[in-house]
């Protein structure tokens, strides 16, 4: 274990505990809870970026805080409306929180409902406890404004960096320099990149000048990357290579703030010059040329785009005929209706046990269930035999150190010491007993450990018996129909990129829409891999990395048209080649392949030459792809 990590978990931790220990201060113990639950919810916002709009996402959080608390008051006035009340608070926070692509963010909120509904307090206390809340709300916003300001552009950058020394280690190596370091995932590096863009949108669709730029960035870099592991050495790959290593140099220079003296517009004239003067025709070449313009473009934007600027959202385009992924499932089949229908059913059902027979210790019931429901069938399955037997275990070990340390100091310190063990441990099942000891441990520290015990053992067995049946019969979601939302989001995704590429060869230009789906088709790669992981299939890698590599293609694509890199001459021919893009319905395409590339040998314009290369090779990758499902 290194010594970084020790101090940054040891400096969380002592935050974490300062933070608890002002919240009880300001707002009493009977809102401690919700001061956990507000730093669990602000460590795991850290993940997102919520910079963009502060004000509007600030105002989001309030309101969802308030619409917790008032509900769980509702719900302890009476039984039977608590059904209702129950069912509607869960379900909303729930679905509202759970998300088909990113890391959900409904625990700590959903938590916090279940506190609020285990610890009531007086109506002389509800002005307080709303204050708490609405704190806990601003306190979210303003640790995110003070980690996550420049986010893109320090953790950003350091990967776009990364995947520049992959390229520098690959071109070093096609040289005979050097052997090429191959320890990095480009593609994952590339995905966490452009999570960071995702985050940093204007409603939820817009993109900052230096998300735009930036996410060009990623794209050229990583089709050079991809380009140089296929292609062939040959005179025309080496001029090319020889002028992106200085081109890699110069942008791992932006990168990193400094100022370089290229004169970027003077030496792609000049490049683009010799490049056509050598009437390059190979497909792949021109594609690497394709992708080292696109750089050479990027970076020049990059270079005086000025840092106030970086911020700037140019809402070019309307978001409702962009596809704000209006192919997202929002039926009964969806992973986020399901989860919330479970979620918010069950635990309702919990909670009504609770009041109806008046369990003192029922909370566990309910805690138990939000533990181990999924919103995916095979990971909750997982997970019971790990939440009872660490139970088991985290309860015989605070029933043994309780019945040693019988003064409230040492019990205090015991407490102290899990919380921050807890941070170091990764894995479920190790997480779950520092969590029991510590739950036990906090509400036996002044009463007999034995009866709390026992109580608890008895409510997380029927928490985890009541969640067993939920997760196998109420709205079951398994991770087959996790990926068939998937592909059918991918699948929307790539035939929305297509279009627009007609779109814009028509000179209708909305750049937001496509940038969009870019990253959503990144994201479902992602989330594709951890799935078929779990699953243990390897037959999905070759498909993934083929529609990846098509879709950065289609990208490219349009990127070129929109900086009008179409010769006007071949304009109509162009847009011909691009119907057949959008119409391909897995027909025998060699012929128009052939005719392509004959014309690609015939026309002299670079420009062109680059264009229909592209077409090409994306008409290639689309039949490609349809071939390995088939095989699949």
């Amino acid at each position: 274990m290194n010594k970084k990590l020790i101090i940054s978990k040891s400096l969380v931790f002592i935050f974490v505990v300062a933070f608890v220990v002002g919240f009880k201060s300001i707002f009493g113990d009977e809102n401690t809870l919700i001061g956990i639950t507000t730093i669990t919810a602000t460590l795991m916002f850290l993940s997102k970026d919520l910079t963009i709009s502060p004000i509007r996402n600030s105002i989001r959080l309030i309101l969802l805080n308030l619409f917790i608390g008032i509900c769980a008051m509702i719900a302890l006035s009476n039984i039977w409306l608590g059904i209702v009340i129950n069912f509607i608070a869960l379900f909303t926070v729930s679905y509202t929180l759970c998300y088909n692509l990113e890391t959900p963010m409904y625990f700590p909120f959903t938590l916090q409902y279940l506190f609020l509904l285990s610890a009531p307090v007086n109506i002389d206390q509800i002005p307080k406890r709303l204050l708490a809340l609405i704190f806990g709300a601003l306190f979210i916003m303003l640790a995110q404004i003070i980690a996550n300001k420049n986010k893109m552009s320090k953790s950003g950058n350091k990967i776009l960096i990364s995947v520049c020394n992959a390229i520098t280690s690959k071109i070093e190596s096609m040289k005979g320099k050097s052997k090429e370091n191959t320890d990095i995932d480009i593609e994952s590096n590339i995905n966490v990149f452009r999570k960071m863009v995702y985050d940093k949108r204007e409603v939820e669709f817009y993109l900052t000048e230096e998300g735009r730029i930036k996410l060009n960035l990623s794209v050229a870099l990583e089709s050079i990357y991809t380009m140089l592991k296929v292609i062939d050495k040959s005179d025309d790959v080496l001029y090319i290579i020889n002028n992106l290593e200085q081109l890699i140099l110069d942008t791992k220079d932006v990168l990193e703030g400094k100022d370089i003296k290229t004169d970027l517009e003077k030496d792609i004239y000049e490049f683009l010059s010799e490049c056509e003067k050598r009437n390059i025709s190979d497909l792949l070449t021109l594609q690497l040329l394709d992708s080292t313009i696109l750089l050479k473009d990027t970076l020049q934007e990059l270079k005086n785009l000025k840092k106030e600027n970086y911020n700037l959202v140019k809402s070019i385009g309307d978001i409702k005929n962009n596809g704000k992924i209006k192919y997202m499932s929002k039926n009964h089949k969806s992973l986020k209706f399901c989860y919330a229908m479970r979620v918010a059913i069950t635990i309702t059902f919990g909670a009504f046990i609770t009041d109806l027979f008046n369990l003192s210790e029922g909370r566990w019931i309910m805690f138990t269930m939000l533990s181990i429901i999924n919103p995916i069938y095979e990971i909750s399955k997982g997970k019971i035999k790990d939440r009872i037997l660490s139970t088991i275990i985290g309860s015989i070990i605070v029933f043994i150190l309780f019945n040693i340390f019988k003064d409230t100091t040492s019990r205090s310190l015991i407490l102290m010491l899990t919380g921050y063990i807890s941070g170091y441990l990764k894995e479920y099942k190790h997480s779950t007993i520092c969590v029991t000891v510590s739950a036990i441990g906090s509400a036996a520290i002044l009463g007999d450990i034995g009866s709390l015990t026992l109580n608890r053992l008895i409510f997380v067995a029927l928490g985890a018996l009541i969640a067993i049946i939920a997760n196998k019969v109420i709205f079951p979601y398994k991770l087959k129909d996790s990926n068939d939302e998937l592909q059918a989001i991918y699948k929307g995704a790539v035939s929305d990129m297509l279009r627009e590429i007609k779109n814009v060869a028509e000179g209708i230009k909305q750049p937001h829409g496509i940038k969009n789906l870019l990253i959503i088709t990144s994201l479902v790669e992602e989330k594709l891999k951890v799935n078929n992981q779990i699953l243990g299939i390897n037959s999905y890698d070759k498909l993934i990395k083929e529609e990846r590599f098509l879709v950065t293609n289609i990208y490219e694509l349009y990127i070129w048209i929109i900086r009008e890199k179409v010769n006007p001459k071949y304009v109509k021919y162009i847009l011909d080649e691009i119907n057949q893009l959008i119409e391909y319905k897995n027909e025998p395409i060699e012929n128009t392949i052939e005719e392509i590339k004959a014309n690609i040998r015939e026309i002299k314009d670079l420009r062109t030459k680059i264009t229909l290369s592209s077409i090409v090779i994306i008409l290639k990758e689309l039949r490609k792809i349809s071939d390995i499902k088939i095989a699949i």
